[in-house]
């Protein structure tokens, strides 16, 4: 296995599996950024997964990622569409999220931004629908799912076996 394989499993498992626990757990970003235990706490105990769970969840990644992908598309649109672009949006969210950012908006911008937040949002509900059944579709609950998640995350062996399965 190639060393840049490792980190794009690492990057995977990141960024669609911790994508899925948000969206389908409920976790708050927090919790999703921590991949190690706080000090002193043990860490999360690590369930059995089958070589047929592997496979189903390995599928279930895959179609999550292209929902993602798909999301993301359409995320830009309705930004573009909207008539701002991808980094004022971006500006414009962070300074709502930190009060010591000043950025000017005209009112016509802000309700813009409006208008593009809600499109996103449905963007947002409906691949988080088609992730929950891409999951189930694979015969994992969506529990099960966010468990092996959390496992392979802590076990390298299994993060092998998960992006050899990718790459079939």
């Amino acid at each position: 296995m190639y060393l840049e394989d490792f980190f794009m499993l690492k990057q995977l498992l990141a960024s669609s599996t911790l994508m899925g626990l948000l969206w389908f757990g409920g976790v708050s970003t927090a919790q999703a950024q921590q991949t190690s235990p706080q000090p002193g706490m043990p860490p999360a105990p690590q369930m059995e997964i089958t070589a047929t769970d592997l496979e189903r969840f390995a599928m279930a990644v895959q179609q999550i990622q292209a929902i993602e992908q798909q999301a993301q598309a359409q995320m830009v649109e309705a930004i573009q569409g909207e008539g701002l672009t991808v980094e004022r949006f971006n500006e414009i969210a962070q300074s709502q999220q930190n009060p010591e950012m000043q950025v000017q908006l005209s009112d016509q911008e802000a309700q813009t931004f409006a208008q593009a937040i809600q499109q996103i949002s449905q963007i947002h509900q409906a691949a988080e629908q088609e992730m929950q059944a891409a999951v189930q579709d694979e015969g994992l609950a969506v529990d099960e799912f966010n468990q092996i998640a959390q496992t392979v995350q802590q076990d390298p062996t299994l993060q092998r076996q998960v992006l050899e399965l990718l790459q079939k």
